[in-house]
């Protein structure tokens, strides 16, 4: 991956969560949904292309998704008591700003996201790799559900902020990013 890909995916996957939490009072569990959107549009993306000849290729990365999308919800859940999804979804969706429900803008701008991540794939690599993409996200979801199953037992022994759980989320969160593409860095 080229450190222009990589920054592209440090823009999209930390920067905007880490600006809504810091501009938009977004909460964790926004960022969580922001998260689960991305994942599901790439997933839905993934399922269309016609380079993917075996459809159970999707296996891996969907439980990984399903056992995301859980894992976030149980936070959620355990961290406040009275939290409510529709209530919490529809905070998400139609939080406005400049009398734009975000939902409005979100939903466009991770599917134009998509779409023009595998435009950048093709026109850098000269083809797209439906395979590794799916690994990707296989590793990273997988990584997340740990990182979500690490917060919930330290939210259990410990009691931590909702500020601190989303910082320490954000932290490990680009610690995936970088990690996964570390090899961008090394490359001239």
């Amino acid at each position: 991956m080229k450190r222009a890909q990589l920054i592209s995916e440090i823009v999209g996957e930390f920067l905007l969560p880490l600006l809504g939490f810091i501009f938009w009072d977004w909460s964790l569990y926004f960022i969580l949904l922001y998260i689960i959107f991305d994942y599901f549009i790439r997933l839905v993306y993934a399922f269309w292309r016609p380079q993917l000849n075996n459809k159970r290729q999707l296996i891996r990365p969907f439980l990984f998704f399903i056992s995301f999308l859980i894992l976030s919800h149980f936070y959620a859940a355990l961290s406040d008591i009275t939290w409510r999804f529709d209530k919490a979804f529809s905070d998400f969706f139609w939080y406005d700003d400049l009398f734009i429900p975000q939902g409005f803008i979100l939903i466009p701008l991770l599917l134009y996201t998509e779409y023009s991540r595998s435009r950048m794939e093709i026109m850098i690599s000269g083809s797209f790799d439906i395979v590794k993409m799916l690994q990707n996200i296989a590793n990273r979801l997988f990584l997340a559900t740990l990182i979500l199953i690490l917060m919930s037992v330290i939210l259990a022994i410990f009691s931590w902020t909702q500020f601190t759980a989303t910082i320490f989320f954000l932290a490990f969160w680009l610690f995936l990013i970088i990690q996964e593409n570390k090899g961008a860095f090394l490359k001239d």
